[in-house]
């Protein structure tokens, strides 16, 4: 009798994980089906591709990290606009003409995301800018850090005000944000 229970038990055991497996896979189905309808949101509203292997990924990102670096001899001492300025020559950040201080890795986070202001940053280019040896990588989630501790000094320096954009699994934007007084001079 105990083995027909035990045998019974089993069975039922065995209906449920045969019930979770089937819900865990369409679970899975519903956050692919999520992943693609974001793609095609993230299209619509960037114009970017749909989907990129992490080979095209790391291959968009050299060719725009070197072509970045190519126009770096044209490019103006103040970098950005608005209220934020990139003092490339005293490697300075200013917000509304006053120099905050941020970390040397720091200034070279948002120094490119000054020369591709208004574009896509991707994590591997910021690797890569930060990091040039190979042998000398760390974990990609450091970026994270480098943004969060950029965005909490630019905001405090700003009185609110966010120039760091995500753009979900894609990288950042620097936004250009217009100072108060800038704007009533053109009013």
């Amino acid at each position: 009798m105990a083995e027909e229970t035990l045998s019974t038990r089993l069975v039922e055991i065995e209906s449920k994980l045969e019930r979770s497996r089937r819900r865990f896979e369409e679970g899975t189905r519903l956050v692919e089906e999520a992943h693609t309808a974001l793609a095609d949101v993230q299209q619509a509203l960037l114009g970017s591709p749909a989907s990129l292997t992490a080979e095209d990924s790391e291959e968009a990102s050299s060719r725009l990290l070197e072509s970045l670096k190519a126009a770096g001899g044209d490019m103006p001492a103040t970098l950005c606009g608005g209220r934020l300025a990139v003092d490339q020559v005293q490697r300075l950040i200013r917000i509304d003409g006053h120099p905050i201080g941020i970390t040397e890795m720091e200034y070279r986070v948002l120094e490119l995301l000054a020369f591709a202001r208004n574009n896509v940053v991707t994590r591997s280019m910021l690797l890569k800018h930060l990091y040039r040896r190979a042998d000398d990588q760390p974990q990609p989630k450091i970026i994270d850090v480098f943004i969060s501790k950029l965005r909490k000094k630019l905001r405090m320096a700003s009185s609110g005000a966010e120039f760091i954009e995500t753009i979900p699994q894609r990288g950042w934007i620097l936004r250009d944000v217009e100072g108060a007084a800038g704007a009533s001079a053109t009013a």
